[in-house]
């Protein structure tokens, strides 16, 4: 069995976290055209997750941002997030 050190266990649950973070997106874009959007707070709504699962999203919704999977948007601090296809969207990592 594979020994992993203590990064590379993180690493590894950062990638299936915003797998499941990209998964989620695309259900709620699929139906839409390409200029679809939805919300941070659609996908774990305030006060239906708790704070560690919320910054876990937010970890992989930027993960998946800086992989060019999803544009974000926030219009002012603790403004939601509109979230949108990114030009890599359709990739199957």
């Amino acid at each position: 069995m594979e020994e992993l050190n203590e990064f590379e266990l993180m690493e590894r649950c950062g990638r299936a976290r915003a797998a499941e973070m990209h998964r989620m997106i695309h259900q709620r874009l699929a139906l839409d055209d390409s200029s679809a959007q939805t919300t941070f707070s659609a996908i774990g709504p305030p006060g239906r997750v708790s704070r560690k699962h919320a910054a876990a999203q937010f970890h992989a919704l930027l993960v998946l941002k800086k992989q060019s999977i999803v544009n974000v948007t926030q219009m002012e601090p603790f403004a939601d997030i509109f979230i949108s296809r990114g030009q890599d969207f359709s990739r199957n990592d």
